[in-house]
């Protein structure tokens, strides 16, 4: 597990992030994904990151201290469509100039709900991701509301969309499917 996590700080520009220069990995993915219950269990920690039943409550970007060596980064999600455009506009231009911008940035957990096949947004995320050249591993949220065979399909699915074998279903109820991922965020930054 991930241990010695705190809470950093919230900011809405690059020029408020931490100046520690520490490597960054950030969380993304639509509204209501599970990035906070993600995190949260990644952290082995309840409500560390504010989580909510309410699509959209992610409105800046969070970083996390972990283990004085490196920041997690909860960016807001996209694709939900109950909030004035301005904010969210404001939201998508928070989210891409971190993205692209930060110098830190070493990796993105692209969240993907389990569920669906690929969303339109969820596409853009990803084309946007390869074009500006940012390394990502997709978590494939709430497997366990899938039977098993559905979850084989969605990860083929997935992994021939992406061309990669670096998709890691994921489950808040399973306890090794995070330590999955959470061995692979630690052999990545290695």
């Amino acid at each position: 597990m991930f241990i010695n996590v705190e809470f950093e700080k919230s900011i809405t520009k690059l020029s408020d992030k931490p100046h520690d220069k520490l490597p960054e990995i950030a969380f993304v993915g639509r509204s209501n994904v599970g990035k906070s219950s993600l995190m949260n269990a990644l952290f082995n920690r309840k409500n560390l990151v504010k989580t909510s039943s309410t699509p959209g409550k992610t409105q800046l970007i969070n970083y996390f201290m972990v283990n004085n060596e490196v920041h997690f980064v909860d960016l807001p999600g996209y694709g939900y469509a109950k909030i004035p455009k301005k904010i969210y506009a404001k939201w998508q231009e928070m989210l891409e100039s971190y993205i692209s911008k930060s110098e830190e940035l070493r990796l993105v957990c692209f969240l993907i709900d389990s569920r669906h096949n690929l969303m339109d947004s969820d596409q853009q995320m990803a084309e946007w991701l390869l074009y500006i050249g940012t390394p990502f591993v997709i978590a494939l949220t709430k497997t366990d509301k899938l039977s098993k065979n559905k979850l084989t399909q969605q990860k083929k699915y997935f992994s021939e969309k992406f061309q990669t074998n670096h998709i890691f279903p994921v489950s808040i109820k399973n306890k090794n499917s995070i330590n999955l991922l959470e061995k692979h965020l630690k052999n990545f930054l290695n």
